[in-house]
Order: C-alpha cells, then structure tokens, then sequence
C-alpha cells in the first residue's frame, strides 16, 4: 500500500508529458455571441466521453496508472488453455491432390504455446506459412510438429493467420483438435459428410467424400464410425455405439460378428436379426445411429471392422476379474470415450486399422466378509418363582444383502417386531426351532420375546440359562438376570470377567467393619488376651454379615462407633466448656457422616434399579406396535378364541410385560459367534440355604453381647443414675446450678 501510494505522489509531482505537446488543430468555432447548436454540444460531449478525462489532470494519470497497471498484470497470466481458434476455412478438389486451408487465431499469453491443429499425422502431411503480422520478406515457414494424434503450433503470435496445404491419406478424415469456432468448406469433387460449415468443433473427426462411382456406393457407408465396449463381470457384455452417413441412403448394412457377439438389443434399428455370423441392420434415410448390446462367449483378440479407419475400445472388469490388454494400439485418457464407463478400472485404446489387442481375463478369488452384524444386543432374562424363564432380546443390526436371518430365540418365541413394529412369527417348517427373521438392508432393530422353564433346587447350585443362537457376529452381547427373592446369586460366569456377589465396594466395607469391631470390642474383667482377639474376629464376621443383611443399619452401627470414639478421645484431651463444645461439633459430624452412608447406600440400589426399569422401557415396544395391523385383521376377520385361550396360529402376536424380580446381575461378552458362544452360569444358592447362617449370626450377636454383659450393665447403672438425680444433689456435691434463662 505504501509503495502505491509513493508511485502516485511521483506521477503527480512530474508534470505530464501532454502539456509540453502541441495542441491539436483547433475545430471550428461558433461565431462570437452565438450559442452552440444542439447537435454540435451533444458532439463534444460524446467526444469527450470517448477520450476520457484530459491527460494532463489528476484523473487522467491516474488512469494511465491504472492501465499500465493491468497490462503489466495481464501479461503472462494464462495457465490452461493459452491460444484462440476462430475460423479453418478448407478449399481445393477432394481426391485429386493437396487441399488447401487458412486458419485463423491468437495467442493469449506473451510466451510462445503450443496451438493444436489437425491429425491423425500418420495419414496427414502439412506445408503452412505464418502470418503472424511481419513484413512478407521477413516470413518462414510454420514451426509445425506433431504429438499424440495430432500437429500443433508453436508461436506467440497475438493475432495469427496459419495458410498451406494437407494431403489426406488413406480414408480422407481429417481430425480437428480444436476447440474451434466456425469451419467451413469450399471444395470440389467431393463434400464433407458432417457437412460444409459447421460451429464449435472439438476433437471433431471430418470425412471428405470424393463424387459418384458405383464401386464407392457398394463399398458400404461413406462414414462409418464404431465404438466398442467390452465389460466382464459374471457373464461378458458388449456394447457397439455405430454412427453412419452417407451422400445416399444407407439401406440395409450387414455388421460382422467376428468375436461370436450373441446380440440381445439394437436401439436406433427396427427389425434387425442374424445371418450368417453378420447382424443384418436395415436403414432409412441417409444418417443412421445404433446401439447395439448383448453378451460374448469370451474375450481374447481383437481387431477393428474393415470399413473404420479408427475405433474406441472400452474395456472394463468389475471387483472379482482382472483385465490384462495388451497390442499395438494406443491408450488414451478413458474420459474421452463415447461410451459411458461403468466401472473406475475401465481402459480405453484407440484401435487404428491393421492393429489389433489381446485381452486376458484373470478370476479373483473371493473372501468372505460379514454381510450383516448385530451391533448390540441386550438380553433380559427374568427368573419367576414357579421356575419360568422370560426372555426379551433386543438386537440392533446392520445388514448390506441379507433377505432373512434364522433365528433360536432359546424358548418358544411369543413375540418378534422389528423397528417396534409387530411380525408374524414363522417357521422354515413344522419341527424347526429357528425363527425367519426378515432383514433389512441398513441399520434396524429387532426385538423378540420368548418362554423357556428352569429347574430350581431347593438349597441352590448352578443354572445354565439359555442363550438365543443366529449365524451373525454380535459386537457384544449383554446380559441382564433377574431373580426372585429367594434365589440369591453367588456368581454369574461366562462372561468376559466372571461377575460374584461382592465387588471392590464390598470388601471396603467389610474391611471397615472389621475395624470398627476392633475398636468397639472391649469385654470387661479379667478376659485373656487370646479371648478378646477371638471376640473381635467374631465381632468383624458380625459386621461383614449386617453389611449384606441390613447396609443401612451397618452405616448406622459403623458412624456411631467411629463418633463414641471421637467423644472418648475428646473427653481424655478437653475439658470444660472445650470439652462440651467438642461434643457438639462430633455430634453434628456425625449426623452428617450418617446421612452421607445411608444415601451411598441408597443411591447404590437405585442406580442397580434405574439401570433396569430403563432397559425395561427401552426394551418394551411402542404402543402401535402392541396393535395388530389392519389387514391381519381383515384376514382373521376379528375370530373367535381359540379353544387354548387367546392363542391363535398365524397371526401378529402382541407383547408381553416382563415380570417384576428383586435383584438382578449382569454380565456382558465381546465378538460373540456360533464358534465363541457365550453360554452362562449362574451359581446361586437360596434363602432356605441362607436360614442357618442367619441363626449363626444371631448366635455370634448373642456370644458378644454375653461378652460385654459387665460392661453394658455398668453402663446402664452410670445411665440410670444420671437420670435419677435431682438439681438438689448437684449442690450438695458442690457443683453450681445450671443458669435459668
């Protein structure tokens, strides 16, 4: 900005060159006194719009600031396409010698570029000279070379004129790289099949046709252009893109089926049919354009028809073939074929006449892939107290071609729907277990309900629960068990981890107990040493008991010891009012200390509770989908029960409410298959087997409390006689009266 602003302070402290020029001739002017014709001002003040501000004020060299500016930001700026074709003008006598042709353009750019004219160079031979705006003495020849499938040339020419002659080899087809804007074509002798003048040409072919002659019209079309496309897959297709003109009309022409083509559909002909190993096409009018597909018995060496001097060949394979091509053709860019590609391995070679390519088809072997996987599944399985199994499945999936996934629900299905909307409930056959699930492609959901029966012993032991079974890989199953309340589970194993009765959380608080019953344990007398450890073992098993019996009193139990012994060591430490106060505040701590474990406690059964009520409502179906839908209804016509009750064959079943249980454990597995089942196990005993530790317990609660019988009774004495007395008495003993406020 800085520089900008330098470089405009120098052009106006310069003077302008203009002032120091003469002015122009003057214009005539109007007689003194006279006003100006109105055409006459309407003149200048064109004039003076055209010329702009006058150069030598600030707005003038501003201006010429400007476009200095822009020339010199401009020059060099093109990157693509550097060069402008206007108009190829093409004259002189087909057949019998060089035509001659004048083209004109300009080059867009200050450095020389390379401006495409006309090939094939094989069958092509140019002589030009180049107008390029020098004096005619001073003229050479045209740089000219040739690339790929075409000459170009080389210059930097802004505005250029390219005149010479072309001599046509071979067929008479002159391709035109372009992009050009006009053609035109004043010839003799012949024309130009796609005709005389023609716009907007790009990587145009032209077909020069020489006049008359019988043996020209019996050599088939004058323009004979064919693209071929050969596609492998599961079976080999073809597909032929034929484009015909001539000076007359076409008639019927015959297409060799050299490579054994079995033709299924010809677009662009009616009537067409099979003769002699030639498709026999009939024709009206002088153009023709067909499209031609069917099927190939194989692949192997190809050659382009007689009659086209060129031809496209698109070869393409899908994902379990290998196409390997090899010849003397030339590969191109498959962008330029004039057959859609199908697939992004698809090649395609330019076949000039007399060239042929081999083509080899190499089968892949395929691997197997999961088509369809069970993202989550969650299983509820509810134990009742008469010994039934309930089983809800939930299933989320992603399916990419699976029509119907069969499933063993493990028990006798009651009820499947998928994305919460009710299915009938079928079978392959009469004897078979597995349930036809229909799958979706995508991601969806499935839930299915089933009944199954356990037998449960009286005192406990192990108990395989049934699993459902499906060919698919689950990412992870999980598996939720509810119980009754006399069946208490000990372990659930099968599981990633196996899953016991207590956690890290339980031998916390059992480790706590065990503490607080070391403290608390003091039995009065004359107790020997091996006596008092074995009544505070006693004491810890009584606590670790009341933890999985009543937590809640457990908490209570362990906050009141640990405040009694903050009060004892208050009492040894204080005295007066510190002493009181400390008491205070250790009564208050421990109140909060006690309501901060019983909501721990709390909370922890809420949380087990919560966690299932909400899978329980995830798993429960939504309300239109406990409805029968409305044909099943117009098939069943709303019948009457069955003789078995409301069970009935073959119509949409509706859901079942899972029933209520008292506890519950869960137990999950990652990549679960049919070969990595996960079968589990629940160890679990019962309350009746629970009945003896409980007296036990009450047993070792009775030893203690025997223990500290002294201790309790001088407690209670000390108690009572605190009660007992009187203000009077406090007195006597010489202790003040308490104040009355």
């Amino acid at each position: 900005m800085l520089l900008w602003l330098l470089v405009v302070l120098s052009l106006l402290a310069v003077p302008s060159l203009s002032m120091g020029q003469a002015p122009d001739a003057p214009t005539a002017a109007p007689a003194a006194g006279a006003a100006p014709s109105a055409p006459a001002a309407k003149g200048a003040a064109a004039q003076a719009q055209a010329h702009g501000p006058p150069p030598d004020s600030w707005a003038g060299q501003l201006e010429m600031l400007s476009r200095w500016v822009d020339q010199r930001d401009g020059s060099g700026g093109c990157e693509e396409r550097c060069y402008a074709l206007d108009r190829l003008r093409i004259t002189g006598a087909v057949g019998e010698g060089p035509l001659q042709f004048e083209l004109s353009g300009g080059v867009l750019t200050d450095r020389p570029v390379a401006v495409p004219l006309f090939g094939p160079p094989a069958h092509l031979r140019i002589e030009a000279t180049l107008d390029d705006g020098r004096p005619a003495s001073r003229r050479e020849a045209a740089p000219i070379s040739f690339e790929d499938d075409h000459y170009y040339l080389w210059t930097a020419a802004r505005r250029f004129v390219l005149r010479g002659t072309l001599w046509l080899e071979g067929d008479l087809t002159l391709l035109v790289a372009g992009p050009l804007n006009t053609f035109e074509a004043d010839i003799t002798g012949g024309s130009v099949a796609e005709g005389a003048q023609l716009s907007g040409l790009r990587g145009a072919t032209l077909h020069f046709t020489p006049d008359g002659g019988a043996g020209s019209q019996s050599a088939g079309p004058t323009v004979f252009q064919l693209s071929r496309a050969v596609r492998v897959g599961r079976e080999i297709g073809f597909e032929y893109r034929l484009v015909m003109r001539s000076g007359s009309d076409l008639g019927v022409v015959r297409l060799p089926l050299a490579f054994g083509e079995k033709v299924l559909d010809v677009v662009g002909a009616s009537g067409f049919r099979v003769e002699g190993g030639e498709l026999v096409l009939p024709t009206s009018g002088r153009a023709a354009e067909m499209k031609i597909s069917g099927t190939l018995p194989t692949v192997g060496a190809f050659s382009p028809d007689p009659r086209s001097a060129y031809e496209w060949w698109l070869f393409e394979s899908d994902a379990e073939h290998r196409l390997t091509v090899k010849g003397d053709a030339r590969q191109v860019d498959a962008a330029e074929s004039p057959i859609p590609r199908t697939q992004a391995t698809s090649r395609l070679l330019l076949v000039q006449r007399g060239q042929r390519v081999e083509v080899a088809v190499e089968p892949l072997s395929g691997v197997e892939v999961l088509a369809a996987v069970v993202r989550d599944h969650r299983r509820t399985l509810v134990l009742t107290e008469r010994g039934d199994l309930v089983a809800d499945d939930a299933l989320t999936y992603e399916n990419n071609g699976i029509d119907y996934l069969t499933y063993a629900p493990g028990g006798r299905p009651i009820y499947l729907a998928t994305d919460g909307k009710a299915q009938r409930i079928m079978h392959q056959g009469k004897a078979a277990e597995e349930v036809l699930v229909p799958l979706q492609t995508g991601s969806h959901t499935i839930q299915v309900q089933s009944l199954a029966q356990a037998a449960v012993h009286a005192l406990g032991g192990t108990l395989e629960l049934p699993m459902p079974s499906y060919p698919l890989t689950a990412s992870e199953v999980a598996l939720t068990v509810g119980l009754p309340d006399r069946v208490v589970p000990l372990a659930l194993l099968g599981g990633d981890r196996p899953v016991w009765f207590a956690d890290a959380g339980d031998a916390f608080a059992v480790a706590i107990g065990f503490v607080a019953a070391w403290i608390a344990v003091r039995p009065g007398g004359a107790t020997s040493r091996g006596r008092v450890r074995a009544l505070r073992a006693l004491g810890g098993l009584l606590m670790a008991g009341l933890w999985f019996l009543a937590p809640a009193t457990f908490v209570a139990l362990v906050v009141g010891i640990a405040t009694a012994m903050a009060a004892w060591l208050a009492g040894r430490l204080l005295g007066g009012r510190g002493r009181a106060a400390a008491m205070v505040v250790l009564l208050g701590m421990g109140g909060l200390a006690l309501l901060v474990g019983l909501f721990a406690v709390s909370a922890r059964s809420y949380r087990a509770e919560r966690w299932n009520s909400a899978y329980s409502e995830s798993a429960a179906p939504a309300p239109a989908a406990m409805r029968r839908a409305k044909d099943d209804d117009l098939v069943k016509g709303g019948g009457a029960l069955a003789p078995g009750g409301a069970v009935l064959e073959g119509v949409t079943p509706v859901a079942l409410s899972l029933p209520d249980y008292e506890r519950s454990v869960q137990a999950r597995r990652e990549l679960v298959t049919r070969e990595r089942a996960f079968r589990p196990v629940l160890v679990y005993t019962t309350s009746s087997a629970l009945v003896p530790l409980v007296l036990l317990w009450l047993a070792g609660v009775t030893v203690l409390l025997a223990a500290h019988r002294a201790p309790l009774m001088a407690l209670y004495r000390r108690a009572a006689a605190r009660l007992a007395r009187r203000p009077e008495d406090d007195l006597a003993q010489g202790e003040p009266p308490a104040p009355v406020r």
